[in-house]
């Protein structure tokens, strides 16, 4: 059994970082613990919990909202979130998105970018091969839309503890 503690937590927020005024955007980090419920009909169902209490192999929901804190309007395209992947889980493909985002990952510390599917690493052998995606080590939404004063917006992930 794993309990987060606080500095254990910051590990897990991975600390996403933005490029636009920072004076004029508030940016909110939280994780949710994914559990899947069966309901009254026998249906499974996921829900969403607090990540207070996890254990290796729980699934786990980041979610970056950011909101214009400012009074002018944010330009379209000028919002770009990073997003490292903490080594202690692994990504789980397919689960990165926002509404107006474009998502890439990194496999590189952030070097360089690409979609799922088109990042390659070198074998120790010095061949290409492609990326796994848990060899993902960031990953990057550029928001498209401009952000209005006073409106927010989320991009979001999933991950599986190590």
């Amino acid at each position: 059994m794993i309990r987060i503690k606080r500095a254990w937590l910051m590990v897990l927020l991975a600390a996403a970082s933005a490029a636009w005024p920072q004076e004029r955007v508030s940016l909110v980090t939280s994780v949710e613990k994914v559990d899947t419920v069966v309901d009254e009909q026998g249906e499974q169902q996921q829900v969403l919990r607090s990540a207070e209490r996890v254990f290796p192999g729980d699934e786990l929901r980041y979610t970056i909202t950011f909101s214009n804190e400012g009074e002018d309007p944010i330009q379209s395209g000028t919002i770009v979130i990073v997003n490292p992947i903490p080594a202690a889980i692994a990504y789980l493909p397919g689960t990165a998105g926002g509404t107006g985002a474009e998502v890439s990952y990194s496999v590189d510390g952030g070097e360089s970018w690409g979609a799922a599917g088109t990042l390659v690493m070198m074998g120790p052998d010095g061949s290409r091969r492609s990326a796994d995606p848990d060899a993902y080590t960031h990953i990057r939404w550029a928001y498209r839309p401009a952000l209005e004063p006073g409106q927010e917006s989320s991009v979001s992930f999933r991950a599986r503890l190590r």
